[in-house]
């Protein structure tokens, strides 16, 4: 006999006069379709909620920037005011620098929390620009100063970007990064005696984008301490070469004589990642040593052991 649910319930258990009855398995199916439709929406609702958040946070955190800039900035024209902008190329670089540079000796500290606020600022939100604010720096102070701001710069801001992705896209990133993401934690899962080293290696390449590796980071599970510190050492390298770039923009009156990635700097970055995996290798080959030297030793031990029957 088949059994039957009533979509109109009653107390006695009786059933109505104009009730709908179906089959219990069919009951089942639709409340199994009423369970994920609810699932879906729930998910694209709080989806939704940490976009409007997301959202939220970039337009607060660009007007703080837009007042940061009108406080510290020093007081210019409208035509001094026109070259303030992000630098796209050498020809805004040189402006924005000249400019600057007039204020230098009189707006020292206001200039570099300007400096260190909108480089922060781009780096969490991965907006492009980063490398020129580099070359900037090295124009504006020296190389020792200009390569720790940068520095520390690039790990606040990737650091606020994992927290971020953390916090509002668990969802989002593994629901269209999920491929990338199993590929990456295949990675980590076999570098993960030496996870500092590999971080830092990974700002030595272009792969994964570092704005790809600042919001998946937290979700192959990347610790925030190794994180931050290894994109603090990670960027040092390619972080000079941009900074002592900048160095030499006063002189050039060429855009093409600008060359960042010569043979030179891309064979230096080719030892620095070279010797930062140099210490990973070594550690392997004597941890395989070890477990040969284990093994043989264990299988001697065995072979030296006589058999039960003997012993009895």
């Amino acid at each position: 006999m088949t059994e039957v649910t009533s979509l109109l319930g009653n107390n006695n258990g009786s059933q109505p006069y104009n009730s709908v009855v179906i089959p219990t398995s069919t009951a089942k199916l639709l409340d199994f379709k009423y369970r994920l439709l609810f699932y879906n929406n729930d998910k694209k609702w709080n989806s939704l909620k940490a976009i409007l958040r997301l959202l939220l946070i970039f337009l607060v955190s660009t007007f703080i920037v837009y007042l940061i800039l009108k406080i510290c900035l020093p007081p210019l024209n409208e035509e001094q005011k026109r070259s303030v902008r992000l630098p796209s190329g050498i020809e805004d670089l040189q402006l924005l620098n000249k400019l600057l540079a007039q204020y230098m000796d009189q707006y020292y500290y206001s200039v570099m929390t300007v400096f260190v606020i909108v480089y922060i600022y781009l780096q969490t939100f991965s907006i492009p620009g980063s490398m020129w604010l580099s070359i900037l720096g090295g124009a504006l102070f020296n190389l020792v100063v200009a390569l720790f701001l940068v520095c520390l710069c690039s790990a606040i801001g990737a650091t606020n970007c994992y927290l971020l992705s953390h916090k509002f896209g668990k969802s989002f990133v593994k629901d269209k990064f999920s491929e990338k993401l199993d590929r990456w934690a295949e990675k980590l899962r076999s570098h993960s005696q030496n996870l500092f080293n590999y971080m830092i290696v990974l700002r030595l390449s272009p792969f994964p984008p570092n704005w790809f590796a600042n919001i998946a980071a937290p979700h192959v599970g990347v610790p925030l301490k190794v994180f931050f510190i290894g994109t603090f050492f990670g960027v040092a390298a390619p972080s000079l070469i941009h900074v002592q770039a900048g160095l030499t923009i006063e002189h050039l009156t060429n855009a093409s004589d600008f060359k960042i990635f010569s043979f030179t700097n891309v064979f230096a970055l080719i030892l620095i990642a070279f010797a930062v995996l140099l210490p990973v290798w070594i550690r392997r080959r004597f941890e395989k040593a070890e477990n040969e030297l284990n093994d043989e030793n264990n299988q001697i031990e065995n072979n030296n052991t006589p058999p039960v029957s003997q012993i009895v």
